[in-house]
């Protein structure tokens, strides 16, 4: 009551305040004065300091009419991906309406809902908190309830100091409590690798309730498997892989779903994507004999300061006399065949032979023997079947009983010769697929026939491949191929040097020549089969090239597990593409023809995925600093507390959650009236200082 009474007192000074404060200021020293010499008159002073002050600050008696205020609840209703599994949303949505309901019944309130949207980097509800906090009146807000799986992801203790003093947050937890969900995450994910080496991935599969036991998972890089074994749920796991190519490689890792089903398959699948770097390149380059363009190919790879080149020229005659020396003895230095094709083959990237013939050097005891034995070839084969490149340049030699063809490597040779050699002057000429291909599209534009002539084409019939470039009545000239995992190139020529010479305007050797030494190293970039996907304006467009007939349609798998497919149209020759509305956020798994691959729509492996299982941790942190509620309540909206409005006290109990009642108010209407009349409390301070004069007096 005295604390009311004392709300309704206003003043209304007879002098400015500093006039009034001096007053009562020399009227109270007066008193203090009396205080410290001891006479009789100290508190009659004081009295009358008191009156005094009262007389000037004219006090006045306020009296309102006020209307009261409803006060305000804020529900904070999840409304990310998570909560879109199973009955998650549809359960919201009834507690919503039950929660209106039940806070109606406690008298005039007035209820902001506020979603709390998807977002690539998980759920925001501390953001949305924070947001609706400042759009609503602090001194009429009763409380704040949130409607979520407990997962949020930018909660923290000081995300509680943003509520406003002795308003609770209460959370209702929604989600079936027994359901299950199995993941797999990645401790550790490289985002870098060297071609060629290994880059470990520290892998782990989570499945709580079922920590021990073990669940299958396969590994695929750039959309082919590589591997498919058990692994311990709770554990973590390293898998090395080795990175293929250069640029941009995916690696998907996906766990086998659990028995009895789950929440969602989304997160049953990690992916990641490493970008491959390559050290150095090493190239072998096996000149056959000296002539004039084996300076040209040493200067091409020479000019790229990413390649280590180990170059071998053949400078012995193939039928020389027997001069009674050594191997040793006949060249400059000695062919290492041990080292190159057998102990270290592996190490180099690409292999050339440049005009090579096979030829037999004579020795000492007058035997012949093979510059290069069959058993090698054999190995530079395997090489090129286990990932490994070849560029041959076949010279005249190519279709005589010196041949190449004529070894083991002709198992991974592309053509074979006819035994024809046309030698006049022609022009090389790209034909349809090569005006298609990566490796040579750049110079489709331009008039082959500008091109300087070359002299010299070697008879071949293709086996295998693609033809690129052609010579008189259409003979092949330029042939690629992919052989196992790796690739082989064929020049049926030994007179491309003249275009490094500028030979009647030359050509483009250089750009030509160093493109093709890429594709054989397996740079994406140059590939003429290839899928691609990516988000633009809300939609998935779909991109095919290819040298062939693209198939009319390209089956997709969407985020969620459903299926779907897109039309490919042929926009230009050898390039298709296609495009569908997104459907969410997540991996789209797309298959064309025998090409697959996967386009990641918002961010890889998002974080709302993480975790699914409904939870009460995380949002404890904001209920216990408020004095709040945190409750499971399932999928069912007959588990919900009661409400209940609280002015002071406990905001919970074990069946109910407190609102403030904050009893606010707005004034009608306002009066004024005068305590006292100023002349009484004259009156009075007279009194008092006549009351003192006759205490001192006795």
């Amino acid at each position: 009551m005295i604390e009311e009474f004392l709300s309704r007192i206003a003043f209304d000074p007879l002098l400015p305040w500093p006039w009034v404060i001096g007053l009562v200021g020399l009227a109270s020293v007066a008193a203090l004065f009396a205080a410290t010499a001891r006479l009789r008159s100290d508190f009659q002073r004081l009295l009358a300091a008191l009156f005094l002050g009262l007389a000037l600050s004219g006090p006045q008696l306020v009296s309102e009419d006020r209307r009261p205020l409803p006060d305000t609840v804020l529900i904070l209703k999840d409304g990310s991906d998570s909560m879109q599994l199973g009955d998650r949303s549809s359960v919201a949505d009834a507690t919503e309406v039950a929660l209106r309901d039940a806070l109606a019944a406690t008298g005039p309130i007035d209820i902001v809902t506020v979603n709390i949207p998807p977002d690539a980097d998980g759920t925001r509800l501390a953001r949305s908190l924070n947001d609706a906090l400042a759009s609503v009146p602090t001194g009429r807000l009763g409380g704040v309830i949130a409607l979520s799986d407990g997962q949020a992801h930018d909660i923290s203790e000081a995300t509680a100091s943003a509520m406003p003093e002795d308003v609770p947050f209460h959370a209702l937890i929604i989600g079936d409590p027994d359901a299950r969900d199995r993941r797999i995450s990645a401790v550790t994910s490289p985002k870098f690798g060297v071609v060629g080496e290994l880059a470990t991935f520290e892998l782990r599969v989570d499945d709580p309730g079922y920590e021990g036991e073990r669940a299958q998972i396969e590994v695929r890089l750039n959309g082919e498997r590589k591997a498919r074994f058990p692994i311990t749920i709770g554990q973590t796991l390293s898998i090395p892989l080795e990175i293929e190519r250069r640029g941009r490689n995916t690696v998907e890792m996906t766990v086998a779903p659990a028995e009895g089903g789950e929440l969602t398959l989304n997160n049953n699948l990690f992916i990641s994507e490493i970008s491959g770097i390559r050290d150095r390149m090493r190239v072998l380059l096996i000149t056959g004999e000296p002539h004039s363009g084996g300076r040209a190919w040493r200067n091409l790879l020479k000019s790229d300061p990413s390649i280590d080149l180990v170059q071998f020229t053949i400078l012995t005659q193939p039928r020389v006399k027997n001069t009674n020396a050594s191997e040793r003895e006949l060249s400059l230095i000695q062919f290492p065949r041990r080292q190159l094709f057998e102990e270290r083959l592996d190490d180099f990237d690409l292999i050339i032979f440049d005009q090579y013939q096979r030829r037999a050097i004579p020795t000492s005891d007058g035997r012949a023997q093979l510059t290069i034995p069959p058993r090698y070839f054999s190995n530079i084969a395997r090489y090129v079947e286990d990932g490994g490149a070849l560029l041959l340049a076949a010279g005249s030699a190519f279709p005589t009983a010196d041949s190449l063809f004529l070894t083991p490597l002709v198992s991974v040779l592309p053509t074979r010769p006819t035994g024809d050699v046309t030698e006049e002057p022609f022009r090389a000429e790209l034909n349809d697929k090569g005006r298609l291909h990566p490796i040579t599209r750049s110079f489709a534009g331009q008039d082959d026939q500008t091109w300087g002539p070359w002299y010299r084409a070697i008879g071949n019939d293709p086996l295998s491949g693609n033809v690129l470039m052609e010579g008189p009545d259409g003979t092949p000239l330029f042939v690629i191929d992919r052989v196992g995992d790796g690739r082989v190139a064929m020049l049926m020529s030994d007179q491309a040097w003249l275009w490094a010479k500028g030979h009647q305007g030359g050509g483009p050797y250089r750009e030509m020549f160093r493109r093709t030494a890429h594709w054989l190293l397996g740079e994406p970039d140059l590939d003429a089969e290839t899928l691609t996907a990516r988000a633009e304006n809300e939609q998935l467009i779909v991109e095919r090239r290819t040298l062939g007939d693209a198939p009319g349609r390209a089956d997709i798998i969407l985020p969620n597990g459903a299926s779907s497919t897109i039309e490919m149209v042929e926009n230009e020759p050898g390039y298709f593409s296609g495009s569908m509305a997104l459907d969410g956020l997540g991996a789209y798994r797309l298959q064309h023809g025998d090409l697959s691959t996967i386009a990641a729509v918002g961010m890889l492996n998002p974080v709302e995925f993480s975790e699914l299982l409904p939870t009460t941790e995380i949002l404890s942190v904001l209920s216990n600093a408020t004095g709040g509620m945190t409750r499971t309540i399932g999928l069912s909206v007959e588990s919900m507390p009661d409400i209940r409005r609280v002015q002071s006290g406990d905001l919970t109990g074990r069946d109910w959650i407190g609102i403030r009642d904050n009893n606010a108010y707005t004034v009608t209407r306002s009066k004024r009236r005068p305590l006292a009349p100023p002349l009484v409390f004259f009156l009075a301070f007279f009194a008092a200082l006549g009351w003192g004069w006759l205490r001192e007096a006795k």
